[in-house]
């Protein structure tokens, strides 16, 4: 075991970093540079999920970090110290994380990528992976993400407050679509995955309220190809796989990471 996550960040300090998304926004990301490592290309970008920001991934930035890896922390849209009015939901992030891999790849063009989300940061992933993207980026791994904007809200009215999907997701849809620029259908992870033919490894507890496990096995079947795994926590609520499965949760990431970057 390496330093606790407070220690990590006492000392090993993030620089500040910006890049500017397509509609002109400031994006703000937390750049772990590791100079011992630099020669070896590895780099990790850690997605966030709703409401959080980069500090909630500070123990996803020091295992990278510590296992070679230089690591960026970017805070989405309308979050942390990002600018911008509207959550993404994955969506607009997927064009920002584009952005934030032209960025790597602009400081060493010989980087090998991956991209590593929880709940909506795993939903940005996976939007991203269907999207056509450089080379450098070599593998996804997805922590809990949903099937679409559209489901994981419906599923919300329907388990939290009883409520039937007509009018509210109809009416919700509508203003998002004017206010914020997507639909929620639109923003589909499940969509998005079956274009991907990059190696993605899913992971998802059972014990999940929030996102249902069911939608990690229709994630799964439809992305193509036979570079995918799953990695189930029996047991696990929303986002707490890492804390329930420890060593054994890492071991299975790099793993199947170490099979697809040489």
């Amino acid at each position: 075991m390496g330093l606790s996550a407070a220690l990590f960040e006492e000392a090993h300090p993030a620089k500040d970093i910006t890049i500017l998304s397509n509609d002109n926004l400031n994006l703000y990301g937390a750049y772990y540079k590791n100079e011992a490592a630099a020669s070896d290309h590895l780099w990790a970008i850690v997605i966030h999920g709703y409401r959080c920001d980069h500090n909630s991934m500070t123990e996803f930035s020091q295992r990278y970090y510590e296992n070679g890896y230089q690591v960026v922390a970017p805070d989405l849209r309308a979050c942390g110290k990002s600018e911008g009015d509207y959550v993404g939901m994955g969506w607009l992030d997927r064009l920002d994380i584009i952005s934030w891999i032209n960025w790597i790849i602009e400081q060493d063009p010989d980087a090998q990528i991956v991209l590593h989300g929880v709940s909506m940061g795993a939903a940005t992933v996976m939007m991203t992976s269907g999207e056509s993207l450089p080379e450098n980026v070599k593998v996804f791994v997805e922590d809990c993400g949903y099937t679409s904007t559209w489901e994981i809200f419906a599923n919300e009215l329907k388990l939290r407050f009883h409520l039937p999907e007509f009018p509210l997701m109809q009416t919700a849809n509508f203003i998002a679509s004017n206010k914020a620029g997507y639909d929620f259908k639109e923003a589909s992870s499940l969509t998005a995955v079956s274009k991907c033919e990059r190696p993605m490894l899913f992971i998802h507890g059972t014990a999940d309220d929030f996102i249902p496990y069911s939608m990690v096995n229709e994630l799964y079947e439809a992305k193509p190809g036979t570079n995918k795994q799953m990695l189930t926590a029996e047991g696990a609520t929303h986002a707490n796989s890492l804390y329930l499965l420890g060593e054994s949760y890492w071991n299975t990431v790099f793993d199947f990471i170490d099979s697809y970057i040489k």
